[in-house]
C-alpha cells in the first residue's frame, strides 16, 4: 500500500516539473537526486551501525550483482522513465495506464519461466481481473476521446514489458542489502539518463521553483524511498505480487483527485477498486493455499 501511495501520487510531481523542465533533463534529476538520498541513507546506516555488525554483514558486491543491478537500472529504469515521459506528449493518461496494465501480463509470463512463480489458473484469473479493474477505472476518459498517437502506444507498451523485466531480474539479482541495492540501481540510471539528456535535449535554461521542487521529491519518494521497498518487497513477496501495483496506483491517483481536488466519484471508481482487489486476492492468496 506504501508503493501504490508513492507511485499513484508521482503523476501530480510529473505534471509539475514537465512545465518547465523537458523529460529526459526530469528523469535525470529525479533519479540524480534519488542517488543523493540513498547515498545519505547508506552513510547514515554505516554511522549508526555497530562496528562487528558492520563487519559480519558486508555484502558481497561482484561483477555479476553490478550487471544485474545495470539492467534494472538502466534497462527497466532509465528506459521506461524516457518512453513514458516521450508517449505522453501524444498518449493521455488513461491510454497510458492502459498500456502499463500490462506489466502484470509480462511479468506473469516470464515469472513463469525463469523464477519459478507457475502460470496457475487462479493467478491468470487475477491479474485478467486487475486488468479489468484498470479499463472500468479509465472507461469514462476513453469514451470522452482522449488522444492516443501509435507511436506514444507503442512506446507505452515496451516500457511496460520493460518494467516487468525489472521485476524478475530484481528477484534474480543477488542477494545485497536492499538500501546499496537501490543505491547503485538507481545511480546506474541516474548516469544514463545524464548521458541521454546532454545529447538529447538542451539543458534547462530557467526552471521555475516548483518545477525544481517537484523534481526533488520525486527524487526523494517515488525514486529513493520506493526503490527500496520495492527492492525488499519483491524479495519478500514475489515480483507477480508487487506488479498489481500497476493496477492499484491509478486507482489511488484518482482517489486523491476525489478527496483533495474536488472531482466527482463516480461508479467507475468503485467498481474498478472492487476488481482490481479481487484480483490482488485471486491472484495471491489461492497460490498459497495451492502451495
Amino acid at each position: 500500500m506504501l508503493l501504490v501511495v508513492i507511485w499513484g501520487s508521482t503523476f501530480a510531481g510529473l505534471r509539475i516539473g514537465v512545465e518547465t523542465i523537458s523529460p529526459a533533463w526530469l528523469v535525470a534529476g529525479r533519479l540524480l537526486s534519488g542517488t543523493f538520498f540513498l547515498g545519505v541513507w547508506l552513510l547514515v546506516m554505516r554511522v549508526l551501525r555497530p562496528p562487528q555488525e558492520h563487519a559480519d554483514e558486508r555484502p558481497k558486491l561482484s561483477l555479476k550483482a553490478y550487471g544485474w543491478f545495470g539492467v534494472i537500472g538502466i534497462g527497466a529504469t532509465m528506459v521506461p522513465f524516457v518512453l513514458y515521459a516521450h508517449a505522453a506528449e501524444s498518449v493521455g493518461s488513461a491510454v497510458l495506464a492502459i498500456c502499463n496494465g500490462g506489466t502484470p501480463f509480462a511479468t506473469v509470463l516470464m515469472a513463469h519461466f525463469w523464477t519459478g512463480d507457475r502460470l496457475s489458473a487462479w493467478r491468470l484469473a487475477g491479474v485478467m481481473l486487475g486488468f479489468l479493474g484498470l479499463v472500468v477505472l479509465v472507461l469514462p476518459a476513453l469514451q470522452a476521446g482522449e488522444s492516443a498517437g501509435l507511436i506514444g502506444i507503442l512506446l507505452g507498451i515496451v516500457g511496460a514489458w520493460m518494467y516487468a523485466v525489472g521485476n524478475i531480474a530484481t528477484r534474480l539479482a543477488p542477494r545485497v542489502e536492499p538500501v546499496l541495492s537501490a543505491f547503485i540501481i538507481v545511480a546506474m540510471g541516474g548516469a544514463s539518463a545524464l548521458l541521454y539528456a546532454l545529447v538529447a535535449e538542451p539543458f534547462p535554461v530557467a526552471p521555475s521553483t516548483a518545477s525544481l521542487t517537484a523534481m526533488i521529491l520525486l527524487g526523494l519518494l517515488p525514486t529513493a524511498i520506493a526503490m527500496f521497498f520495492y527492492v525488499w518487497l519483491i524479495r519478500r513477496a514475489g515480483p507477480v505480487f508487487v506488479s498489481f501495483t500497476t493496477y492499484m496506483s491509478p486507482l489511488w491517483a484518482t482517489g486523491l483527485g476525489v478527496l483533495f481536488l474536488g472531482e466527482p466519484l463516480q461508479w467507475s471508481m468503485v467498481g474498478a477498486l472492487a476488481l482490481i482487489l479481487a484480483g490482488v486476492a485471486v491472484a495471491n492468496t489461492r497460490a498459497k493455499r495451492a502451495v
